[in-house]
């Protein structure tokens, strides 16, 4: 039984991961939503969800690339490791020493994950001025928060009353 809320748990932690790496990494918007001839895909979500002027696109921009090569290369092996669960969970005569080393390094993955996520929203705040947080606060808390099995609001990002 526990085994089987390990698994559901990683599968949980997979999920917000993969949404954490999936917004920062691949957003779409369309052409005519970002007016700014260098603009990325990304950069544009968030430059026009959170406003920001020309100044704080820069320091947005510096903050992305300190932290997106980072985040890359541990998904990277985050994905490894997954595989390689995957692999040892298929086997008939399954190694649990073997496991458990995997889902450690899953773990520490994922925390490694969570860790730039909550350094960067750190940093992208320090630049914004009041009016413009509570927007990273909506973008984070879809990333943070919410995942599949949320009772997801749009006012809040299916965040508990408390915390709106």
């Amino acid at each position: 039984m526990n085994k089987k809320i390990l698994i559901i748990e990683i599968a949980v932690l997979v999920l917000l991961t993969g949404l954490n790496v999936f917004l920062f990494c691949s957003k779409k918007e369309t052409p005519s939503a970002c007016n700014h001839e260098n603009c990325t895909n990304t950069e544009c979500y968030l430059t026009n969800t959170i406003s920001l002027n020309e100044n704080q696109k820069q320091q947005y921009q510096a903050i992305k690339q300190k932290y997106q090569q980072q985040a890359i290369l541990i998904a990277d092996s985050l994905h490894i490791s997954q595989e390689h669960l995957m692999r040892n969970l298929m086997n008939e005569q399954q190694d649990s020493i073997k496991i458990r080393e995997i889902e450690q390094v899953i773990s520490h993955c994922q925390a490694e994950l969570l860790h730039i996520s909550v350094n960067q929203y750190n940093e992208i705040k320090s630049i914004l001025t009041p009016s413009q947080i509570p927007a990273l606060d909506k973008l984070f808390s879809q990333i943070f928060i919410c995942r599949p099995t949320c009772n997801h609001r749009e006012e809040d990002a299916g965040t508990h009353p408390a915390l709106h």
